[in-house]
């Protein structure tokens, strides 16, 4: 898990503000938009690291072993999964629900 820790570190995305201001004040700008989807996928995809990182140290600070801590993660992930398409199911009954008994 050390090496998964490791990589996922590594993997967080930094923004270059310097050069979108730059970008920014040469276009007059229309760079704004660009900069404002750049920031913002880069804030989402960091989120997500930090929120494996912070599963992988739970379960670590729990004395866990490297495979069990593992298999919980993946066992998070099908819960999520499975919760997911529970609520997406829900929501589809009650819109055909709704436009059924109009």
């Amino acid at each position: 898990m050390n090496e998964k820790l490791f990589v996922l570190t590594n993997q967080k995305m930094n923004t270059n503000h310097i050069l979108l201001v730059i970008m920014t004040v040469l276009t007059g700008g229309l760079w704004l938009i660009v900069r404002g989807i750049t920031m913002r996928s880069n804030d989402s995809h960091n989120k997500k690291l930090a929120k494996q990182i912070n599963q992988i140290m739970h379960y670590k600070t729990q004395g866990m072993s490297d495979t069990d801590t593992y298999q919980q993660i993946k066992n998070d992930q099908l819960n999520s999964d499975v919760l997911q398409g529970r609520v997406i199911f829900l929501i589809l009954v009650v819109v055909f629900l709704y436009f059924y008994l109009r």
